[in-house]
Parts: structure tokens; C-alpha cells; sequence
């Protein structure tokens, strides 16, 4: 596995982020395999909004490992500045090592929050114009072309077995190819970056989710694992974060089987070489 940027060690990871010299806000995503639930529920009220954090989201995820990765829940804080995300580690971290049995915490630069509620914005202008309702139970016909970028094959069935009515979030971790690597004819005979080429395909799937009320509500660039094993999977690099909230987890399964959507598939293999991707429900 080629991990040339990969953070190795804890201390490196503390400096990388100190030293990040993005104006906008941190954020701890934390991947949680839950031990003792009592004392991590008692955890999670000692902790929030603690050190000017923000607690933004709590998801349960769908039982479904990717790579070998089994998570329980991912949780989203938000603070102010690195120090104070560093303080918050230092003070709430080891407690919730000795709860979970495993933690892996990543660290990203956010997007401005004025990002995501410009986009809320437009998509219900979408939807007041372009608006479509999906109903009943969608067709599993669809199977992912590439499983390194797309969910795989048991992470789709656990997905379909659930409440298709209940809200759906879906974590993206992305990581581009420097250039596009385009295997149909015709399609991007000019060679663009790996980042324009995934670009291609959320501007394609992207009008699809804002029809339907869905878009992204989070996001940012990843700067450093902060906590976990440097050979788990997130300890890659990784190019972008992007978290999409559906209204019901029948939206996306509707849109995948949608022939618009299929039309930017190619772009989206073209584009990414790695995706970390889970899908859950609010906890």
C-alpha cells in the first residue's frame, strides 16, 4: 500500500497540526469501536462544547466493515483554533481509549460554514423547480464498478436491509489520482487531474442529491491522523472529506440506479484512486 504522506507517529501528527496555518476552523472527526457504553455516554456529556468545541454530528454506523475497519460510531466536533483541538485530546483522549476498544481520530481544516448553507440554499431552489420524490422500495440491481471507489458489495446489502425512511449520512474520505485514468473511449481523450475528472462526477451526481433535499453538510481537508494505528486505513492520505446528509436512505439508493447518475460513473473511477466510505444513521 503506498502511504508516502502517511502521519507514522502521534508526536508528528500534534506538530503537523500546531503548525497548520489554515484561518479556517478544526475539526476531530472521531471513529469509535464502543467497549463500555455507560461510561462512554458519560463521556460524551462531560465532553461536549468543552474547550470552545462544538459537537456538530453523532452517527450510528451501518454494521458494515470497509477494508476490515469495524466502527460503531463517528462523532464531529468543531473548535476554534489547533490548540484548542490539541487541548481536548489531551484532556478527554485517554478516557476514551480505555472505553473503546478501538479510536481513530482524524483531524481536518473545515470548509466555512456559510459553504454548506449556501448550498442548503440552492438546493431547495432545486427542489422548488427540479424537484423529484422517491418512493416505495428502489431496484438492487446496481453493483459498484470499482470497489476501491465505491461502496462494496456487503456495505450496499447492510445499507438496503435498513429503515429505507430514516434520514441517511454518508462519510466521504477521498484520494484523487494525480491524473484521470479514463478506461472507456471517448471519455476524456484530454488529460485532466484526478480532482477534475471526481469534479465531472459531482457536478452530474450532485444535481441528483439536491433534488431530492440532499447535500453535503460538512466537510473540509484532512491534515493529520491525530489517534490510531498507522496501518489502519484512514492513516492514508487523503485529498478531501465530504459528509452528505439524504432526508431518507431511499434517495440514494434511488439514485444510483438512475440512468443520470450513471452517466458520471466513469468520472468518478477516472478521478479517485482510494475512498474511506460509511454510511449510518443520526445516534
Amino acid at each position: 500500500m503506498n502511504r508516502d504522506n502517511t502521519e507514522l507517529n502521534t508526536e508528528y501528527s500534534r506538530k503537523k497540526l500546531e503548525n497548520n496555518s489554515g484561518k479556517n476552523k478544526i475539526a476531530l472527526i472521531f471513529h469509535l469501536k464502543i467497549g463500555d457504553l455507560e461510561r462512554y455516554t458519560d463521556w460524551l456529556d462531560k465532553s461536549k462544547s468543552m474547550l470552545g468545541s462544538r459537537r456538530l454530528f453523532r452517527v450510528k454506523v451501518d454494521p458494515a466493515p470497509r477494508e476490515g475497519m469495524v466502527i460503531y460510531e463517528i462523532v464531529i466536533d468543531e473548535f476554534p483554533k489547533s490548540q484548542s483541538a490539541l487541548e481536548f485530546m489531551s484532556v478527554f483522549g485517554p478516557e476514551l481509549k480505555e472505553i473503546c476498544s478501538n479510536v481513530v481520530v482524524l483531524a481536518i481544516e473545515a470548509e466555512p460554514a456559510a459553504t454548506f448553507r449556501i448550498v442548503k440554499a440552492i438546493s431547495w431552489v432545486v427542489q422548488l423547480f427540479k424537484g423529484i420524490k422517491d418512493c416505495g422500495i428502489p431496484s438492487a440491481d446496481w453493483k459498484a464498478p470499482n470497489t476501491a471507489v465505491w461502496p462494496d458489495g456487503y456495505q450496499m446489502d447492510v445499507a438496503r436491509s435498513q429503515n429505507l425512511d430514516e434520514p441517511l449520512f454518508v462519510y466521504n474520505l477521498n484520494k484523487n489520482k494525480e491524473f484521470a485514468e479514463y478506461q472507456t473511449s471517448g471519455i476524456g481523450s484530454k488529460q485532466v487531474s484526478g480532482q477534475e475528472a471526481y469534479d465531472r462526477y459531482a457536478k452530474i451526481a450532485g444535481f441528483e442529491l439536491l433534488r431530492r433535499g440532499a447535500f453535503p453538510v460538512y466537510g473540509g481537508k484532512p491534515i493529520c491522523l491525530l489517534e490510531g494505528d498507522p496501518d489502519c486505513m484512514l492513516a492514508d492520505r487523503w485529498d478531501k472529506f465530504i459528509f452528505v446528509r439524504y432526508p431518507q436512505r431511499r434517495n440514494l439508493l434511488a439514485i444510483i440506479e438512475g440512468n443520470e447518475f450513471k452517466k458520471g460513473q466513469d468520472h468518478r473511477d477516472a478521478g479517485l484512486e482510494r475512498v474511506a466510505i460509511f454510511m449510518g444513521k443520526e445516534a
